[in-house]
């Protein structure tokens, strides 16, 4: 079947209809301000006069998209992963664009592909490569690119893009977006390639650009799982998974013009060492949570739980803990993770019994709330408010019980664990 081309699409970009639309997904996904230093706040006290100004920039093409703010945000191995922040009027174009490319392309899009893609979670390709390993496919082809978003080459990504869209004032506004530039502090850099992550077209182009490599793995029948620039094919022997990695390296480096990270990539035997994907680690059947990601998950916890804090601890709870403990529940809920999580909602009860002595300061504080649950004056005792051992106190379980914690509210990690199932081809 042929598919079909896309010639004129510039008059739906900038549709007051989809204009609104766009400012209300900005909005939504909030954010900082850009190079301007305009606010999502400040640009709505006068949006239908600021729409009508960008409408009529669009339509007689004087719009142009000004540098991205650069900042860096650490990652899990100490590193620093660059960031291109838009100002608000370039995000709403660029999700102007986004909404009237993103239903042509995902008509292509193959299954393998589920990053950055509507009604697509995380969570079906954690499931989809479980399924992978049960039948068979326990040789993971790990392959790593590196700096992928920063590095997509500009014209065999238009290229690309230009097989489904011949407008050209479109393809010139991704243009426009993908060169306008960074300003890092007070200095401008040009962006020669790359389409810098933070910007809401960026995900999108970059599930165009490895269409290709989707389509080439799933053609030679490679089951393939592709997470935005993360992914692994897996195989059912050694010799194959191999000969896979040297013909993908090849493929992404010589005609996608990418760059492998060879001492990241390797072929990993899941029934003899794990691999981890999505923060998840894999081992032969078991889904279990990436070391990393749960020392991460800890040094959080204890960083709000310090214990040289005096708090009021339903307020730690509410605003402090339950978001990040549901949300961190809600995405690793769903691995075997049943043991790992009942000692962790333990330890983190502990944690606050401790930041709750240290509020109390004095034990007669904890006796207090002692004898208003039936404890005689002979059962009390002395006991050191500011030592961690004695948050493992019976006194202070039973002061600060289980029962105690549920009324205020705090979020179990147990009460998160779901299964999950894979997307259906």
């Amino acid at each position: 079947m042929e598919r079909r081309v896309w010639y004129s699409l510039y008059d739906k970009v900038y549709r007051k209809e989809n204009l609104l639309v766009a400012f209300e997904l900005v909005r939504k996904n909030k954010g900082a301000p850009g190079v301007d230093k305009v606010t999502i706040h400040d640009y709505e006290l006068e949006l239908e006069d600021n729409l009508e100004v960008l409408q009529s920039k669009l339509k007689t093409k004087e719009y142009r998209a000004k540098p991205v703010r650069r900042k860096f945000i650490k990652k899990d191995n100490g590193k620093l992963r660059p960031l291109g922040i838009p100002t608000v009027e370039d995000r709403i174009v660029q999700a102007a664009v986004r909404n009237i490319i993103e239903p042509i392309f995902e008509k292509e899009f193959l299954p393998c592909s589920y990053g950055f893609r509507p009604n697509i979670s995380a969570h079906m390709a954690i499931a989809q490569v479980s399924e992978y390993i049960k039948q068979g496919y326990t040789y993971v082809v790990d392959a790593d690119l590196q700096s992928y978003f920063d590095t997509i080459p500009h014209d065999r990504l238009i290229a690309e893009t230009r097989k489904r869209i011949t407008d050209g004032s479109v393809l010139g506004l991704i243009r426009e977006f993908l060169t306008s530039g960074i300003m890092n502090e007070q200095i401008y850099e040009e962006t020669t390639e790359g389409a810098p992550q933070g910007g809401v077209l960026s995900p999108l182009l970059s599930n165009i650009y490895l269409h290709q490599f989707d389509t080439l793995m799933t053609n030679r029948g490679h089951r393939v799982v592709r997470f935005a620039d993360d992914f692994i094919i897996l195989c059912k022997s050694q010799k194959g998974a191999e000969r896979v990695m040297k013909n993908a390296t090849k493929y992404l480096e010589g005609e996608l013009g990418l760059t492998i990270n060879k001492e990241k990539s390797k072929v990993v035997d899941s029934r003899k060492e794990p691999f981890t994907f999505l923060g998840y680690e894999f081992y032969r059947d078991i889904r279990r949570v990436d070391p990393k990601k749960l020392m991460k998950f800890k040094e959080k916890i204890k960083k709000k739980t310090r214990k040289n804090q005096t708090v009021d601890i339903e307020v730690l709870v509410k605003e402090g803990l339950n978001p990040l403990i549901r949300g961190w529940g809600n995405y690793f809920g769903k691995g075997n993770v049943k043991n790992l999580f009942k000692n962790l909602d333990a330890w983190i009860r502990r944690r606050l019994r401790m930041v709750q002595l240290r509020s109390w300061r004095k034990v007669r504080n904890l006796h207090r709330a002692l004898r208003r649950k039936g404890w005689n004056e002979s059962s009390l005792r002395g006991i050191r408010m500011f030592s961690w051992r004695s948050s493992k106190s019976p006194m202070v379980h039973a002061a600060l019980d289980n029962k105690f914690f549920k009324s205020l509210g705090l979020v179990s990690l147990e009460s998160r664990i779901t299964p999950i199932v894979p997307k259906g081809d």
